[in-house]
């Protein structure tokens, strides 16, 4: 979910989405218009007996039956049309068409199973359909037309090899004749529309990559930058209340200062006893020694504020 949603911001981002969206769209029109365009021309082809049936009398004098060729449609048919197919497909027939592998013309012959149209019924019929696949419409059209008479050629050609009479002779109809070529343009959609999906991909996923790594980047400059500037802390000014203490002589001798004494531990317990001592803002007798004490007093003794009086106070038990 969060992949989807950095797509859809790097979209929406002026300087990611659209320059993607316009080269995918410039690869899409150069693709399609690189491609060349193919025509389509196509035709259907069924056998079918004689009238007079497969069979001719040895009698002259006796007249055979006429049938309707529609009527007659066997396995012999559908066999002869399967040998037709696999003659046609041939490299010497291909010569002949003037289709090369490689080449810009294609030809496909079968029983119509390529064909939507003839899908359903070409495993009941003896079919026999020719697709010519070429960048220029009158060679399309001009292949599929000479694919059909070679055929037909080459039905007669082995119908008078095998010594069959003529008169029994397998005839071939068109079923859908050629028409004039189509325009084929499924590759070229197909081109445009891969090489916009490719321009897309390749450019969001790029530009996803380069977005983590830049805030991989700024998360560890916020981490391990040892630069980063810490607050300054506010200046302590001398209070109000400090004793004027007189610069030292430089002519006097060093006083020599004993070593201060160690501090009284301070166990703060649930007998301990806090001391507060309030001092006006203006002390008396021009004294401004006076302060603030907080202390145990464990004893209950009285403790001076400062001024040289004692000052009795009330034990007050804390808790």
């Amino acid at each position: 979910m969060d992949f989807w949603k950095s797509i859809f911001t790097l979209a929406r981002r002026r300087s990611v989405g659209p320059p993607i969206f316009a080269l995918a769209i410039l690869v899409a029109v150069i693709a399609y218009l690189m491609l060349p365009t193919t025509y389509v021309s196509s035709t259907a082809m069924v056998l079918t007996t004689p009238t007079s049936g497969g069979t001719l009398s040895p009698d002259p004098k006796e007249a055979a039956g006429l049938t309707n060729p529609l009527l007659q449609f066997n396995d012999g048919l559908r066999t002869t049309a399967g040998i037709l197919i696999l003659s046609m497909n041939t490299p010497e027939m291909m010569t002949r068409l003037g289709v090369r592998p490689g080449g810009p013309t294609e030809i496909t012959i079968n029983d119509g199973r390529t064909n939507p149209d003839l899908l359903g019924i070409s495993t009941n019929g003896p079919f026999v359909y020719v697709e010519v696949d070429s960048r220029s419409p009158a060679t399309a059209d001009a292949t599929v037309r000479k694919a059909g008479q070679l055929i037909r050629a080459e039905l007669a050609a082995r119908q008078r090899a095998l010594k069959a009479p003529p008169s029994t002779y397998i005839a071939i109809t068109d079923v859908m004749p050629p028409g004039t070529p189509e325009a084929k343009r499924t590759v070229k959609w197909g081109a445009a529309a891969g090489g916009l999906l490719a321009v897309m991909v390749v450019g969001f996923g790029l530009a996803y990559l380069v977005d983590r790594q830049r805030g991989n980047r700024r998360a560890s400059y916020v981490v391990h930058a040892p630069w980063v500037a810490q607050p300054q802390r506010p200046a302590i000014t001398p209070s109000a209340y400090e004793p004027d203490v007189p610069p030292p002589d430089a002519d006097a001798a060093p006083a020599t200062t004993a070593p201060p004494a160690p501090r009284p531990s301070q166990n703060w317990d649930d007998d301990a006893t806090a001391v507060i001592v309030v001092v006006s803002d203006e002390p008396q007798g021009g004294d401004r020694s006076g302060g603030l004490r907080l202390a145990p007093d464990p004893d209950g003794d009285a403790v001076g504020d400062g001024s040289g009086e004692d000052i009795s106070r009330p034990a007050s038990r804390a808790g």
